[in-house]
């Protein structure tokens, strides 16, 4: 799915009617997000009670039925959100193409990598670890528009500068997929399972760049080793 899919998902849950598109729907519809994610957080998403959301966020629970539906609507909308927020950003940094690989995929990596500190990425996160078998098709319709739209996004990048000859990727799918891992899968841990131990920033870009020095090694034309 597209940045455009991706945004056309979000539009079906916020275009419900004029109530729900001004300034105060807006703000009533992000406080009942913002409360969402901190409750899904504490007590799990079926322990989380559409009474306990409005009495964090405030409003009424006819506003929450205006806006999302039900919980299950809530959170498809918290994450839908979040996913295109995530694969706006991708969009814009591998629209230039005018960047080496090197500049292109440490871009690319210090956004994922910002994702995973971001409490809103990581509220998604843990309630589809804990509890993604009781809402399966949320949990199928977060990795379509977020971590295999970052996939196919990465490997469309790599296969142009294939094509240009700035690198040499045989399989530009996979080679996507390795590089997500090895950029996501350690930190993605470390979250979920030390969420208060933090890294800092030079760990981070340090990191980062052993990565993508690795992944160069092996993508960049003979003549370039």
């Amino acid at each position: 799915m597209d940045r455009g899919n991706a945004r056309e998902l979000i539009d079906k849950t916020t275009d419900k009617d004029s109530s729900t598109v001004g300034p105060r729907g807006r703000a009533r519809r992000q406080a009942l997000l913002d409360a969402a994610a901190a409750l899904f957080v504490e007590k799990g998403f079926e322990k989380t009670t559409l009474t306990d959301i409005i009495g964090r966020a405030g409003g009424s629970r006819a506003t929450l039925y205006e806006h999302f539906g039900d919980k299950e609507g809530l959170f498809r909308a918290m994450m839908e959100e979040n996913s295109a927020r995530i694969q706006d950003g991708l969009a814009a940094i591998q629209a230039d193409e005018r960047a080496a690989p090197e500049d292109g995929l440490t871009r690319f990596a210090l956004h994922l990598v910002a994702a995973l500190f971001d409490d809103r990425t990581m509220a998604v996160v843990r309630v589809l670890v804990s509890e993604g078998g009781r809402i399966p098709d949320i949990a199928e319709a977060f990795f379509r528009i977020g971590p295999e739209t970052a996939q196919r996004r990465l490997a469309d990048y790599l296969a142009r500068q294939t094509a240009a000859g700035a690198l040499t990727v045989a399989e530009p799918e996979a080679a996507a997929r390795g590089f997500i891992g090895m950029i996501t899968g350690n930190i993605l841990l470390r979250r979920l399972i030390l969420p208060e131990q933090s890294l800092s920033m030079e760990e981070v870009e340090r990191y980062v760049g052993r990565a993508v020095a690795l992944f160069l090694a092996g993508a960049r034309p003979i003549a370039e080793h």
